[in-house]
């Protein structure tokens, strides 16, 4: 049976899942879910998906996710992939790890969003032994779950760079305060399932939102399938840049020559980092080929200059994000 289609455009919100090869367990150890993790957050960094929530089980893990590229498919193949390799190696594993294709479903409006990040966080308690629990051990079961997003939702302590939490924006004006009450939130559906969101989920294969939305939906992937093989994603228009433009645009605000960040070496100083971090976002090449572009440098060392743009509080680098979106608007201005 062929493939179904994706629909991929830059700003879509999915829910993912990934399961075992016939439901075995995927995370055997805490090192799996560190590994796993460490793998998922350079990967939002590299195709620039942006991720609301998560949870690891056992055999299975889910995320919800935006991608700012129309790159869904390239992303998860990447993770997918880096992982079922490193699983192979390190527990000597003979055959598929993962149970065939991701599923992805597209989020049909924000409405949707707060529903589907309290349904991934109370996946540790939806389980058939924690279902036999009491109210008052489920929920100290949930909070010290230690493999999902939660605890960035409801402690300022442990929240995580790498996850947005723009959601919280909708409980209260100050975090303290939004943090409690999304606590509550995800705690109204302790012991019971959210309803709609229920059928929301149950009503399309491929969407979750209105059903005039899984109808439209469902529409468009049908004349993608007549129009070409079903292997193939549909790719909706992205803002692909060329590599000139991102230069002479780096180059114009660091006042050098656009011909020093092609240049190997260091000569282009903190110019060539933030080229390189505009390159990866908006052009459809790969970190290999980039380092080739920029001065022959090797794929590490493109990954390396990207990682300073994921710190954030260190000192001297307090000021990149800001600058970063600067240029990159700049550059896409020019689209």
């Amino acid at each position: 049976m062929p493939r179904p289609p994706r629909l991929q455009f830059a700003g879509a919100l999915y829910h993912v899942m990934s399961r075992g090869n016939a439901r075995q367990r995927i995370f055997r150890s805490d090192d799996d879910r560190r590994r796993f993790l460490r793998q998922l957050r350079d990967n939002l960094a590299t195709y620039d998906v942006r991720l609301y929530a998560y949870v690891l089980m056992p055999n299975h893990y889910h995320l919800l996710i935006q991608t700012r590229r129309a790159n869904l498919a390239r992303f998860m193949q990447r993770l997918g992939s880096s992982y079922a390799l490193y699983f192979r190696y390190k527990h000597r594993w003979p055959g598929h790890v993962l149970q065939g294709r991701y599923r992805a479903k597209l989020v049909g409006g924000d409405e949707y969003l707060l529903p589907l990040s309290r349904y991934i966080h109370l996946n540790p308690v939806r389980t058939a032994a924690a279902g036999r629990l009491p109210k008052r051990r489920r929920l100290g079961l949930l909070e010290k779950y230690p493999w999902s997003s939660l605890a960035g939702y409801v402690r300022q302590k442990a929240a995580e760079t790498w996850i947005c939490y723009d959601l919280l924006r909708q409980f209260g004006s100050t975090p303290a305060h939004a943090r409690r009450h999304y606590r509550a939130y995800v705690q109204a559906c302790l012991m019971e399932d959210d309803a709609p969101l229920r059928e929301a989920l149950r009503a399309s294969r491929y969407a979750i939102g209105s059903p005039a939305f899984a109808k439209k939906v469902e529409k468009m992937l049908q004349k993608q399938r007549e129009a070409r093989p079903a292997q193939r994603d549909l790719d909706l228009p992205r803002p692909l840049v060329d590599l000139q433009t991102i230069d002479r645009i780096v180059a114009e605000a660091f006042r050098i020559d656009p011909a020093r960040l092609r240049q190997h070496g260091r000569r282009a100083g903190e110019a060539k980092a933030f080229a390189i971090e505009l390159a990866c976002r908006l052009t459809d090449w790969n970190q290999r080929q980039l380092g080739a572009y920029y001065g022959g440098i090797t794929s590490m060392a493109v990954c390396m200059a990207r990682r300073r743009f994921r710190e954030e509080g260190t000192p001297g680098h307090q000021d990149l994000r800001a600058r970063l979106a600067k240029l990159e608007n700049a550059v896409l201005a020019e689209k």
